[in-house]
């Protein structure tokens, strides 16, 4: 889960890059279209923001930021982060009572591939793991709906119920401040991908609106869903 200083420099140069195109003031720019805001805990943006325009060595600045207030990484063992149950490499939340948006993060304790094919009952069993003590504590429960753009990954998409990925409806909102869009853009330890990186660069130079921003990523945020008795019958949840 550690970010590395690479992945805040790849940010800082989208933003820096936008700014010029868009003529936007920095601090506007990673507010909007970095996870920044989100990835960084501060009391006072606006004097973070005025920081990083002003120091000389911008990214070595936010690392340390970062280092310095960052929480311990989960472990395999671990049953809860950030004060939510946690099953492995998967965590959820809920949204308005009924809906279960299912988080996904690498937290396997090997170095292999957490989504590779060898590793894939394992994750499948922490999901069922997931949906029997989500059965059992929120009755309520209704919906699963996701959120990311590792959906157009097959390696994400057979860990779940055929229902749930039979659609792919594209997200209406761009969340270019959220991992779920971001995401796309590193590996596993949190690297910059060239191939994707630089193909995010290139688009850049031809924006001149707003609205075009998302369209400089491959991968679009997708939201597939289906009811959680779905779920419940695909892991054999009794």
């Amino acid at each position: 889960m550690r970010y590395t200083l690479l992945f805040f420099d790849f940010q800082l140069q989208f933003a820096r890059r936008l700014a010029e195109r868009l003529d936007l003031p920095l601090p506007d720019a990673l507010l909007h279209y970095t996870t920044f805001s989100k990835t960084l805990e501060h009391r006072d943006w606006q004097e973070f923001a005025e920081t990083v325009v002003r120091v000389p060595h911008a990214t070595e600045w936010i690392y340390q930021y970062y280092l310095e207030q960052r929480l311990p990484d989960p472990t395999s063992e671990d049953t809860k982060y950030e004060g939510n149950p946690l099953f492995g490499c998967f965590t959820y939340r809920v949204r308005d009572t009924t809906i279960i948006r299912v988080h996904f993060m690498k937290n396997d304790g090997l170095s292999t591939h957490p989504l590779s094919r060898e590793r894939m009952e394992a994750r499948k069993d922490e999901l069922c793991q997931m949906f029997s003590y989500i059965k059992q504590h929120i009755p309520a429960a209704q919906t699963v709906l996701g959120n990311s753009w590792m959906y157009h990954l097959e390696a994400y998409r057979r860990l779940y119920p055929p229902s749930y990925t039979a659609q792919l409806p594209m997200s209406d909102e761009a969340e270019l401040q959220f991992l779920a869009f971001w995401g796309q853009c590193f590996d596993y330890a949190w690297n910059p991908k060239p191939a994707i990186t630089n193909t995010i660069l290139e688009r850049l130079e031809h924006v001149t609106q707003p609205d075009q921003v998302r369209w400089c990523f491959p991968y679009q945020i997708l939201q597939p869903q289906c009811p959680i008795t779905d779920f419940y019958t695909y892991y054999g949840i009794e």
